[in-house]
């Protein structure tokens, strides 16, 4: 929302909300002293309608901005709490919220897009021979290509540790294949780029096409095993539901 577009709305409801304050009191003054003659009326209510404005709009002012601030640390709350802090992408329990939500909405007997599991080979390794900078460097540099692999509509995360996830929504296993090779293929090449001496970088991806009816869980265990055989089989390749489709 543009900034003046934001301050004219809480300048209506500042006004709106003072507004109602002051017909309540102005209310209570005429209950009170219409006994009185209008004369007395009058200057009770030009009174009280000095006091209300002159306490009533800086009190109203205070307390909304107050809610509109608490309001925006809430969202922003919910949403620090749906990502992966490092990276930006999201995290393991909002992303398989998200695809079982993408499922559910999803025809009983159409598939919603193939699922990839997507792990850094010898992260371990990685990380004990170079350091835990560098480690951070390459967790950041491989969220960057899978983000850039994605289009509207599909969804990635961290799992967790070297662990991401990849659901391309309304591919079908070739397109997927294709998509998943090619983003190895750059991690591959952007390793190379990083420039540290002796480093190889490389991701085994395991793919999984949802099948009608299962949920988040069970289509990301089948890439998880898809990519485990693509672990046993020399890493930095892709394997599409335990059927090999490149070497390296």
């Amino acid at each position: 929302m543009p900034l003046g577009s934001a301050r004219f709305g809480t300048f209506m409801k500042v006004m709106l909300i003072f507004a109602i304050v002051l017909a309540g009191v102005e209310g209570i003054v005429v209950a009170y002293y219409w006994q009185f003659g209008v004369e007395r009326l009058t200057f009770e209510l030009l009174i009280s309608g000095a006091i209300a404005t002159a306490v009533g709009i800086p009190a109203t002012a205070h307390v909304v901005l107050q809610y509109e601030k608490l309001e925006r640390l809430t969202k922003q709350l919910q949403y620090l709490a749906t990502i992966d802090q490092m990276t930006g992408l999201l995290n393991r329990q909002s992303f398989l919220a998200r695809l079982d939500a993408l499922l559910s909405a999803t025809s009983k007997t159409a598939s919603a897009g193939v699922f990839a599991y997507i792990d850094a080979d010898h992260f371990k390794a990685l990380n004990d021979r170079f350091g835990h900078a560098t480690g951070d460097r390459v967790i950041v540099l491989l969220a960057r290509h899978i983000r850039e692999a994605t289009r509207d509509g599909d969804l990635c995360a961290r799992l967790g540790g070297e662990e991401f996830a990849l659901f391309l929504r309304g591919a079908n296993v070739t397109r997927a294949t294709i998509v998943a090779d090619r983003l190895r293929r750059d991690i591959e090449l952007s390793g190379i780029r990083l420039g540290v001496p002796g480093m190889a970088l490389s991701v085994s991806i395991g793919l999984a096409a949802h099948k009608p009816g299962a949920g988040a869980l069970a289509t990301m265990q089948e890439a998880d095993r898809s990519m485990y055989a693509a672990k046993d089989g020399g890493r930095n390749v892709v394997v599409t539901e335990l059927k090999r489709n490149r070497v390296a």
